[in-house]
C-alpha cells in the first residue's frame, strides 16, 4: 500500500521530446503526478519561475515536494523518490537472517525478530542515520507488519520504536501484541 505520498509535480511543455519522457518515465513508475504546461498557461509559467533564483522557464523540472530536479537522469529521479517516498519500495523477509529489510540506495533499514513460542519477537529496528526523519522507520516497521500477517505470523513488538508504531496504529494496536 503506498501511504503519504507527496505532490509530485512535472513543469514542462507539450512539444518538448524531454518533457514526454518524463512522462513516459512517471507513468511507468504509477505514482500520481500533475503535468503543469508552462507555454500553454501562464501561472505554471511563473510558479515554475519562482522555483529558481534566475526566474527562467527551466523546463523539465520535476518537483517532489519541495525537493526540485532538473533534468533528472532516470536513475537520480528514481533515487530521489526512493528517498522521499520510502513506501514505494517493497520489503523483504530475510528468514535466514530473522529480519525485514527495506533496501534505499544502497542503504538497508531493517526489523530483527527472534522466535519464541511459535511468535515473532520484534526487537530491534534499525534506520541508517542519512535516512533519519523522513519517514523510513515508520514505513519499515508497517511494511514488515502486513508481510508478516500475509504471511500467517503472529508477533509481539518488544523493541519501544516498534512498539510506538503499533499502538499509533488503531488497525495493529489489536493485531500485534
Amino acid at each position: 500500500m503506498i501511504r503519504n505520498v507527496p505532490e509530485i509535480k512535472l513543469y514542462g511543455a507539450e512539444g518538448c521530446h524531454k518533457t514526454r519522457y518524463y512522462k513516459l518515465v512517471l507513468d511507468d513508475i504509477g505514482l500520481p503526478y500533475a503535468f503543469l504546461d508552462v507555454e500553454a498557461n501562464k501561472q505554471h509559467a511563473e510558479e515554475l519561475k519562482s522555483l529558481y533564483e534566475n526566474r527562467k522557464l527551466n523546463f523539465p523540472t520535476i518537483t517532489i515536494g519541495s525537493k526540485k530536479l532538473r533534468n533528472p537522469y532516470k536513475e537520480d529521479l528514481i533515487k530521489w523518490m526512493h528517498k522521499l517516498i520510502p513506501n514505494m519500495l517493497p520489503i523483504k523477509h530475510d528468514t535466514v537472517n530473522k529480519k525485514f529489510t527495506l533496501h534505499i540506495n544502497g542503504e538497508e533499514a531493517k526489523v530483527e525478530y527472534v522466535w519464541k513460542n511459535g511468535k515473532m519477537y520484534l526487537v530491534h529496528s534499525e534506520v541508517p542515520y542519512n535516512l533519519r526523519g523522513k519517514g523510513v522507520g515508520k514505513e519499515l516497521v508497517l511494511k514488515s507488519f502486513e508481510k508478516l500477517h500475509e504471511e500467517g505470523h503472529k508477533a509481539v513488538a518488544v523493541c519501544s520504536y516498534i512498539k510506538l508504531v503499533k499502538n499509533r496504529n488503531e488497525y495493529w494496536k489489536n493485531i500485534i501484541e
